[in-house]
This record gives structure tokens, sequence and C-alpha cells, in this order.
């Protein structure tokens, strides 16, 4: 249940950063993309569902007087589901935001620069009305979400 409860928050987490990322790079509104954020929503659905059936559907603990234990199936079922969830999870943010994950200066320091802040805010800015900052920030957190050595980490866990 903790375990379950763990990636039903980071799906919630992810899926809202997935879906803002693809706003912010002027993606949202073609089908591919829109089929890959519903995959998403879809997953961390599964995952919120599984959990609601763990707690209220729970099994008698035998042996004791009232006592109830988590359903074990939808537990197991998390455990199955897990593994193959969140790589795609990982491959879809990675195909439907793409470049935008890298397309990102290399420091926050270039911000502060006044020769080169402008070229910032005139290439580097979003679509839909994100600022380039904005834009970098939001992108930068997704990138340390799935594509650090932290990101790796959740993943290898997820597996």
């Amino acid at each position: 249940l903790h375990g379950l409860t763990r990636l039903s928050v980071k799906l919630d987490f992810i899926a809202g950063l997935f879906s803002m990322a693809v706003e912010a790079t002027g993606s949202k509104d073609f089908r591919g993309v829109q089929t890959g954020v519903g995959e998403v929503i879809a997953w961390r659905n599964t995952f919120h569902a599984l959990g609601d059936a763990m707690v209220k559907s729970p099994v008698p603990w035998d042996g004791t007087d009232g006592y109830n234990l988590p359903n074990l199936n939808a537990g197991l079922a998390y455990r199955v589901l897990a593994p193959m969830a969140y790589p795609r999870v990982k491959e879809l943010i990675e195909r439907h935001v793409a470049s935008g994950l890298i397309y990102l200066p290399s420091s926050s320091a270039d911000f502060e620069s006044e020769a080169i802040r402008p070229y910032l805010d005139r290439f580097v800015r979003g679509s839909n009305g994100y600022a380039a900052l904005d834009r970098v920030k939001l992108l930068k957190l997704l990138w340390d979400a799935i594509g650090t050595e932290f990101g790796g980490r959740h993943e290898l866990y997820e597996r």
C-alpha cells in the first residue's frame, strides 16, 4: 500500500509536468501528443484506483478480532503493472517533449547575463504565453524527474 501510494503521488506530479511541458513547447494540440498525455493520465488513474481498491475492499485478517488487511489482489496487480507503467511514462515524455528537454541553457547564470538574456527571452521562450525563464524552469524540473541520475534511479526503483 505504501509503494502504491508513493507511485500514485509521483504520477500526479509527473502527469502534471508532462501536461504543462507540451503546452509550453507548443505541441499540446497534436493528436499523438494528446494520446500520450492521456495514456500517462490513465496510468495515474489506474494506480489511484488500485489504491482505492486496497483500502475500500479490505480482507479480514485471520486470527484477529475485527482487524482487516488491505486487499492483496489489488496490491499484487500494482506489483505487476508498476514496472511496465513507469518506463512507458518516461518513454512517452521523451517522445512527445523531445528536444524540449535539452533545448535549455546550461545554467541559471545565463539569465543574469546582460549579453545573453535578450537571446534567451527571444529564442527560448515557450508557446502559449510561457516566458523563457518559466519554460526553462518547467522543463528542467521535468528533466530532473526523468532524465538525470536522480530520475534514472527512480526509473530503476520502479522497475
